[in-house]
């Protein structure tokens, strides 16, 4: 439930069965209106404006999605791969997702402080941001680079960046670590068992966040690798670039590709 200002009151968790329509950001974005999706656009929008309220921090840098295939005969390991870039476009309805997950996380971590259950809390310090930011794309990556890195421990505490006062990941069982073992620790206390207790909840924590830093890593590595690749394999491909950011002679760009796609260098 919802104080009037749009605040988390107060949390129930319960042991439910649901029935999942799978729908694309598009699909929902035209169906914001109906009597299913219309509240929860609703509690969406008045989520930003507290958070904003609150001194969140809104980024808007263009997200790029990165695809890969192969020519030729299938199964000669012999055809050269073939690099494609979408811009991925801004959808209402993907915000409006995003807003559902933070309003979980706020939720559950308000519900495990509560009732005393050692928990996985996210962090962020107040990001120094400077009073005068460039225009355009390079005051936007000067905001990102302002922020402070996450703390993960079992203390809550301020997410200056979500603007929230109180925050756990818990919407990503399947992909997160640290949000599996959230969900472990409220299956045992919804079923009466002891639950872990936090030094074993703090090695857990660990062992998730060196392996989320070293998805992340990952991730970063692979995508300038195939962005290589997409440049090797065009040689004679001319675009425009943005300079982002500069630190004595060298620069971080990004490049916009004469289609409308930008990746982000």
């Amino acid at each position: 439930t919802f104080t009037d200002t749009g605040a988390v009151a107060d949390v129930e968790i319960k042991r439910t069965l649901i029935r999942v329509t799978r729908l694309t950001y598009a699909a929902a974005g035209k169906r914001r209106e109906e009597s299913a999706l219309a509240p929860l656009f609703a509690i969406a929008e008045r989520n930003i404006e507290r958070r904003r309220l609150a001194g969140a921090v809104f980024i808007d840098l263009p997200e790029v999605h990165i695809s890969l295939s192969r020519n030729g005969e299938a199964g000669t390991g012999n055809a050269a791969p073939e690099v494609s870039f979408t811009r991925l476009e801004a959808e209402p309805a993907a915000d409006m997702v995003r807003e559902m997950m933070l309003l979980a996380g706020e939720a559950v971590a308000r519900f495990a402080f509560k009732n005393k259950i050692p928990f996985q809390y996210v962090s962020q310090e107040t990001p120094d941001i400077p009073q005068e930011l460039p225009p355009g794309l390079a005051g936007e990556y000067r905001k990102r680079r302002a922020m402070k890195s996450r703390k993960v421990g079992t203390i809550p505490a301020d997410h200056a960046g979500l603007g929230l006062g109180m925050y756990s990941q818990v919407t990503s069982p399947l992909r997160r670590y640290g949000d599996l073992v959230a969900h472990q620790q409220l299956h045992l206390f919804l079923d009466g068992k002891p639950v872990m207790d936090t030094d074993d909840m703090l090695t857990r924590i660990a062992q998730g966040d060196s392996a989320s830093r070293e998805c992340t890593f990952a991730e970063r590595e692979s995508n300038l690798h195939w962005v290589l690749v997409y440049l090797s394999l065009h040689p004679d491909w001319t675009g425009e670039a943005v300079v982002v950011d500069t630190s004595g002679r060298q620069a971080t760009m990004l490049i916009r590709f004469t289609s409308g796609d930008e990746p982000n260098l």
